[in-house]
């Protein structure tokens, strides 16, 4: 009777331990990044709908972060379009536009 008492804790133990709190580590939000090269410093970007924005700075590691998805990236230097891409991002992609001379 007493070992039947020990195993009974044992396994009351054991499975109250098993159900633990899990913090967890929580997920990032979702990101995508552009980002620039040839005559791309002082072009004005406008991803779809949204205001544009004027490149300050060129290369892989200068980037800049969007949302994953459809986006149609436009980019206009003096009121002149130079280039017009529809583009498919996924979470983490990152894509290089070339800006060609005005």
């Amino acid at each position: 009777m007493k070992n039947i008492k020990l195993i009974i804790a044992s396994l009351l133990i054991v499975m109250t331990t098993a159900c633990g709190y899990n913090t967890g580590g929580g997920t990032t939000e979702p990101v995508a990044y552009l980002y620039f090269s040839g005559e791309a410093i002082g072009a004005e970007v406008f991803v779809d709908n949204d205001p544009g924005f004027i490149i300050q700075a060129t290369g892989n590691k200068n980037q800049y972060k969007i949302t994953p998805g459809k986006h149609l990236i436009v980019i206009k230097r003096n009121g002149q379009t130079l280039v017009k891409r529809s583009v498919m991002l996924g979470d983490g992609h990152e894509k290089e536009f070339n800006v060609p001379r005005s």
